[in-house]
């Protein structure tokens, strides 16, 4: 008896974790109304990203990083799967990198954030 509930108890957590697994999708899908493609082939897929004040972007894995490049004043607070939280502010016209990670976001400055975020497709390529 006690064996089958360590069973049960075991498939519970592998089913919360395929499902937490699942919100981590790509960002165009997660926030159709902020992530936008402007260019895709096969080397990069570039993003255009308008988040209004105090709007979000939902949980999305960028797997091979990416190469942000602010077109307006940003700051965002990020969240991390385990509960760690960061924030970041971006100037018109920086450019920063992030390695693979998965995050959701939240526009906690006083207008629109836009930022233009390049992909790389070649996850090889990204890590070198």
């Amino acid at each position: 008896m006690r064996t089958s509930g360590l069973f049960c108890a075991a498939g519970v957590l592998l089913l919360l974790a395929a499902a937490g697994a699942g919100l981590a999708e790509d960002a165009v899908k997660t926030a159709p109304a902020t992530h936008k493609v402007l260019l895709e082939n096969e080397h990069v897929r570039v993003l255009d990203i308008h988040v209004p004040a105090g709007g979000h972007a939902l949980t999305h894995t960028h797997a091979a990083g990416y190469l942000a490049v602010a077109m307006t004043d940003c700051h965002m607070r990020f969240s991390y799967p385990g509960g760690r939280v960061s924030e970041s502010t971006l100037h018109a016209g920086e450019v920063v990198w992030s390695d693979p990670v998965t995050h959701s976001a939240e526009n906690l400055g006083p207008g629109e954030c836009h930022v233009l975020n390049v992909e790389p497709k070649d996850v090889q390529a990204a890590k070198r």
